[in-house]
Parts: C-alpha cells; structure tokens; sequence
C-alpha cells in the first residue's frame, strides 16, 4: 500500500497529520476487507517534534478470546501497525516491514472501551528504525494492557 508523501507533510505537524489521516482514508479505499483496515484504527494525535503517534480502535465483537476480553493478537496486530506507520512517516514514506517486535501484555484488555495505541520513535537509522508503543483503554494511559518494542527495515528512501 502507498503511503503518499509530499514535501509538505514531512516538516511540520500539519503535514503529519494530513499524512496519516491521508492513509487511513487511502486504505479503506483502495485495499478495503484487508486486515488493517478491518481493525478500524483512526488517527486521534500525532506529534511532528516529539516523533509519536496515537491510534484510536473502537473494539469489535470479532477481537475478542474466547473469555470475552481483546485477543493478544489483536494487541500485538494494532502494537505493529502503529509503531510501523510512525517508522514509515519518519522514513520519509518507505516501506517497514516488521524485523522484530516484542509484546509484554500486563492486563487484560476490555472490549467495551475505546483503546489508544501510542508509538514513539526511538531510533531512525538509514536501513532500520526503532519503535516503542504502548496500548491502554479509555482514560487508563498510566495503565497499560501491553506495551511493546519493535525494529523496522527501511525498504529504500524515498523522495518527496
């Protein structure tokens, strides 16, 4: 999926926002059914100098375990998804598949609150970029439901 990148949207806040609100809209139509865009992330802020990102998710029925609580899949999956699109932001648009990632899940999580997914950059180097995150539910920032840690390989720079 391209993640379409101007000059503009990589040197201020404005431009971040345009960019990843730009690729969620992007994804529900060109690659609709798939899996990130059945999750059902929305941007809900983002921070241009401090190289962060936070996701809202809206639980659905179809997340759960079978002791009605969110799946750990779906915890590492929207981890994943968020620390990759901070890296592929702050790699100017490249391509980051996943090198590794680490999940450490401390809680259960609700199906009947909205969740927040914050990544922060912690590293960018040329070939990997590396990312922390961190999931909780409705106002319980200081109580995370996972946290994680991941690498990311930069396909190839691109230019904007």
């Amino acid at each position: 999926m391209s993640f379409v990148l101007n000059a503009a949207d990589l040197h201020d806040q404005a431009g971040m926002e345009r960019a990843f609100r730009g690729y969620f809209e992007e994804a529900e139509k060109a690659f609709p059914g798939t899996f990130n865009v059945l999750l059902g992330c929305e941007l809900e802020t983002c921070g241009y100098e401090d190289s962060f990102v936070v996701l809202r998710l809206a639980p659905k029925p179809w997340m759960a375990n079978p002791m009605n609580i969110l799946h750990g899949g779906v915890t590492a999956s929207v981890l994943d998804m968020t620390m990759g699109l901070l890296c592929r932001y702050c790699s100017g648009g490249s391509m980051t598949p996943t090198v590794s990632m680490d999940v450490q899940y401390l809680r259960s999580g609700p199906l009947d609150k909205t969740l927040y997914i914050r990544a922060d950059l912690t590293k960018r180097g040329l070939s990997v970029c590396y990312a922390n995150g961190r999931l909780w539910a409705g106002e319980d920032e200081k109580k995370p439901i996972a946290t994680a840690s991941g690498a990311y390989f930069v396909t190839g720079r691109r230019r904007a």
